[in-house]
């Protein structure tokens, strides 16, 4: 779940509500790599690299040897030592424009790269900051070694932006910014960005339509990936096919695109969350000669890898970070870094006997691979658009009829009746599956699966996303959710379902975010531990002959909701506030066979030394994804006795009515008024008391 503030939460689904999408295209070369930039001076406090970081805020404002700007009245800040600061300071040159403006010689500010295919725009960003001015005559250059192919000269300039297009440079290595004149006296020449392609924001005016769907695949079984269709307006015809000095021979696959989708907030200031960084396919444009509008069709970092040849290195990888490292690489030297990992997983050993064990391989099934002998499940992170390789959780939103536009469908889960493993030395190993009646056997050749006990950890992971159901919603949307998620469905005021999100759409039709499909996972969790009780009051539990671990989560008790105050015939009472859900502690944990553990649920729960107080508390509750239950949520109307639910705040009396009307004496004159009541205020209601906890404990079979 995306973190978002309490106004995002309440007005998303709120209603009415405003939503909007911003696409940011940067269709730079994927290959790009920067080399060391050339300048006429430098100022102190600069950093050059910071030309190119993306970043188009306004440099902070220091104290400096220039016209204004170095009095000490509060406008600035200063230095400190090393001039090394937070703040992104763009690109300043060390020499200062004289009384007119002017610079002599001229300062100048060239930034070099290598691998660009073809360059056909250039964006230059400066200074919206009205104190360091802007350039007024300069020009630009763009070189392929020691040779200028495109020159621009600008002159009386007062933009803060500048966008060139409508040239063609096969091969670039550098950009150069000559400036002769600055807007004001004794200024350093500032650039915020230099852009070396087209980077551009697209909002709702510019895109026609927008659908994303995102998925995931918790067994490692299959590969989906997120993708995005979007079509943009191109009745310019700046991305135009048939022309040779169109735009569109800019665009390649493994440029990115990043999507966010706003909400209004009460202060009327709109919110976004990221949906994710989705890269241009190789095939995946559409356009007609008549159509005004230009369509795209995007995926995230597993669809770019997923049918691609890995070739492994020359000292293969023998952990999962290693391995995530290498599968990334193998789109160029600038994917190296874009994959992460939970860091408990990252050293888990995911080792081959031979380099011959990987080649020949798609970067689809060693992503899988790795996954399921490491326990953990790929996706691509919406914030950052890494592949990412993690444990489920068991956190998400909630999911209220209000925001859906039908009653949740449920179907059943596929079942399997068999996972047959062929171990890296040739061993076969089957592990039955949740339902010996079911037609799918799966067969897995795991290159990083040598002996039975890794074979049966994947086993486990696998099989608890058989069985069960599958929730089929369509609603409103909500951007946060993510894929992973453990959805609280709520389905009347007093009883809620919880389910693991595997897919989602989010679309805009008519100009409205509406209409979005998402499918939920209530596995019965077949294989992973299997076995359940549920323990209330106080006494004594002994664990099972042959059981060696448990999984417990303890929850405490709800709070009590408030009672709201009594309405008056000024205003309606206030409502009362909700009860907090219990405390919720939760792990596995280690035990001897056949030891016997003293447990007590009243306010706390306890079980031996284990106890919900050292827990937290989860805003939406917590999802017991095995068994389908919410437990530990705030405010319920009707909460369950030992869910540990808090309860809801009471409401706060109605407002009265009255008038007033004239008051006769017995010879029929006016004497005063009084009041009449029409409606009389109403009383407050109580609130819902909360309920008492419980402790759950989950133990793995005793043998397969």
């Amino acid at each position: 779940m995306i973190q978002t503030s309490p106004a995002f939460r309440a007005a998303v689904v709120g209603s009415p509500r405003r939503v909007d999408i911003l696409a940011v295209v940067d269709l730079s070369d994927p290959d790009l790599t920067w080399e060391p930039m050339g300048y006429d001076s430098l100022a102190p406090w600069c950093v050059p690299e910071q030309l190119h970081d993306h970043e188009l805020d306004p440099p902070a404002r220091y104290a400096a040897l220039e016209r204004g700007r170095w009095l000490l009245g509060g406008g600035s800040k200063v230095f400190p030592d090393g001039y090394q600061v937070k703040e992104s300071m763009g690109f300043a040159n060390d020499a200062l424009s004289g009384p007119d403006g002017t610079f002599s010689p001229a300062a100048w500010v060239e930034e070099r790269f290598a691998h660009v295919r073809i360059l056909q725009t250039v964006s230059i960003y400066f200074s919206t900051d009205p104190a360091d001015g802007v350039p007024m005559d300069f020009t630009v250059e763009v070189r392929s070694g020691d040779t200028v192919y495109f020159t621009k000269t600008f002159t009386g300039n007062r933009a803060t932006e500048v966008s060139i297009d409508g040239f063609t440079v096969q091969q670039p290595t550098a950009i150069r910014l000559t400036c002769t004149r600055w807007s004001l006296p004794s200024r350093r020449m500032r650039a915020v960005e230099i852009m070396t392609g087209l980077y551009e924001r697209w909002g709702p005016r510019m895109l026609a339509s927008f659908s994303c769907v995102q998925q995931g695949e918790f067994s490692c079984l299959s590969l989906p990936y997120g993708s995005v269709t979007l079509a943009m307006d191109n009745k310019s015809r700046r991305f135009e096919p048939r022309r040779k000095d169109s735009i569109f021979a800019s665009i390649e696959e493994r440029q990115g695109v990043e999507v966010y989708i706003g909400v209004r907030v009460a202060s009327r200031a709109f919110e976004r969350v990221k949906l994710g960084l989705f890269y241009m396919a190789g095939d995946g444009w559409k356009t007609s000669q008549n159509e005004p509008t230009m369509q795209w069709y995007l995926v995230d970092i597993i669809g770019l890898l997923s049918g691609r040849t890995f070739l492994p290195p020359e000292t293969l990888p023998t952990t999962l970070a290693g391995w995530l490292e290498a599968i990334v690489s193998q789109l160029g030297v600038n994917f190296t870094n874009r994959w992460s990992c939970d860091p408990a997983y990252a050293g888990k050993p995911v080792t081959a006997n031979s380099r011959e064990d990987v080649t020949g391989k798609s970067c689809g099934e060693m992503i899988r691979w790795a996954c399921q002998a490491s326990g953990t499940w790929p996706r691509a992170d919406a914030e950052t658009g890494k592949l990412c390789a993690e444990p489920l959780w068991h956190q998400g939103n909630k999911l209220a009829l209000a925001n859906l536009t039908g009653y949740p469908g449920m179907k059943a889960n596929q079942s399997l009746a068999a996972l047959i493993f062929t171990l890296s030395d040739g061993t076969e190993y089957v592990v039955s599956g949740n339902s010996t009646s079911s037609e799918k056997t799966v067969a897995i050749r795991n290159p990083f699966l040598h002996t039975q006990a890794q074979a049966l950890a994947a086993a486990r992971l696998i099989l608890s996303q058989y069985g069960g159901n599958v929730i089929e919603t369509t609603g409103r949307g909500d951007p946060s959710g993510e894929i992973g998620d453990v959805d609280t469905v709520w389905l009347d005021e007093s009883s809620a379902v919880t389910a693991r999100r595997k897919s989602q759409t989010i679309q805009f039709q008519d100009g409205m975010m509406q209409g979005c499909r998402s499918t939920l996972l209530q596995a019965d969790g077949s294989y992973l531990w299997e076995e359940r009780t549920v323990l209330t009051g106080s006494g004594t539990w002994t664990g099972p002959s042959g059981v060696g671990r448990l999984r417990l989560f303890l929850v405490g008790r709800g709070g009590d909701g408030t009672a709201g105050t009594d309405g008056s015939y000024d205003a309606p009472g206030e409502d009362g506030t909700d009860g907090l859900g219990g405390l919720v502690w939760a792990g596995v944990v280690d035990i001897n066979p056949g030891q016997s553990f003293a447990y007590r649920v009243d306010q706390d729960a306890v079980f031996g030394v284990w106890t919900s107080a050292e827990g937290q508390r989860y805003p939406q509750g917590y999802s017991d994804i095995a068994s389908g239950q919410s437990y530990a949520r705030t405010g319920v109307q009707a909460p369950l006795e030992g869910s540990g639910d808090g309860g809801a705040g009471g409401k706060g009396g109605s407002q009265g009515v009255r008038h007033r009307e004239q008051t006769f004496d017995k010879d029929g004159k006016p004497t005063g008024s009084h009041w009449v009541v029409d409606v009389r205020p109403g009383p407050a209601e109580p609130g819902v008391p909360g309920t008492s906890g419980c402790i759950v404990i989950y133990w793995d079979k005793t043998a397969p």
